[in-house]
């Protein structure tokens, strides 16, 4: 897991060191987690960091560092119980292709992986805790596939609407898949 994360890093390093557009931004996420016939989702939000490198004038690669939480209380949401949170790192690596571009507004859309790694994630209700990773039900450890679409104004603010699933099987213990499934809005400052 730590290569994964050290290769993930330094690829990030490359981009950067070429980069001509980073961003700073976050927004809005909507995580749901579905195993077998049971869905639930959490709403929360992200913060991320991006680089662009441009290959040509409409084909590019971005890559970032994102942080996401979610939480949220449910009633009886099995696995999911009272109030729960996560927090989780994640490393998108996208194909950026450029649909439209006029000087001051370009549109694009965009797909790629994104590998997650879960820092926390627990349930409580009353004295009942439970934390998913220590007591290893949950894998921390996820890959995810997506796109989406966005918009550059004037170089300088970008909006996304993005949509990830995980693809890697979520639960640690049975023989049951728990697979994710993220919806995100966002807005980035470009400089």
């Amino acid at each position: 897991m730590k290569k994964i994360l050290v290769a993930a890093i330094l690829l990030i390093g490359c981009i950067s060191a070429s980069a001509q557009n980073f961003g700073i931004g976050g927004g809005f996420v909507n995580s749901a987690t579905k195993i077998e016939n049971t869905s639930t989702a959490f709403n929360g939000g992200y913060v991320q960091a991006t680089a662009d490198l441009n290959l040509t004038n409409a084909f590019s690669v971005v890559a970032g560092l994102r942080y996401m939480y979610t939480g949220g209380s449910k009633g009886i949401s099995l696995p999911f119980f009272g109030k729960t949170s996560s927090h989780t790192f994640g490393v998108p690596v996208f194909a950026k292709f450029n649909v439209f571009n006029n000087g001051d507004l370009k549109a694009f859309i965009f797909a790629g992986p994104t590998l997650y790694y879960g820092i926390a994630f627990k349930s409580q209700s009353g004295e009942l805790v439970s934390n998913w990773y220590k007591n290893e039900t949950f894998k921390p450890l996820n890959v995810t596939v997506g796109g989406g679409v966005g918009l550059d104004v004037m170089e300088a603010v970008r909006f996304t609407v993005g949509y990830d699933y995980g693809v890697t099987n979520r639960l640690a213990v049975t023989s049951s898949k728990a697979n994710t499934a993220d919806i995100r809005f966002g807005v980035s400052f470009l400089f």
